[in-house]
């Protein structure tokens, strides 16, 4: 069954679902019912946390699970 994710960051970036390059930033999107790994583009790594690892069921188109990445003060 298809679930809905929104993965919210400041700019638009690439979203790795289990390793594979599947949609982007700040808009939802479809991924199957079950365990899944999300982060951002291996490009650069301001972003935290490093990744999500999350469960996704009993979303809806209207109602997706919506995770944020914030990004990390390169700076420290």
């Amino acid at each position: 069954m298809d679930q809905y994710l929104k993965v919210v960051f400041p700019t638009r970036r690439l979203v790795w679902i289990d390793g594979v390059a599947a949609a982007w930033t700040n808009r939802v999107f479809q991924v199957e019912t079950g365990h899944h790994i999300v982060t951002l583009g291996p490009s650069m790594k301001n972003f935290e946390p490093d990744h999500f690892d999350l469960h996704v069921t009993g979303t809806l188109p209207t109602a997706p699970l919506i995770i944020e990445f914030t990004r990390r003060d390169t700076d420290a």
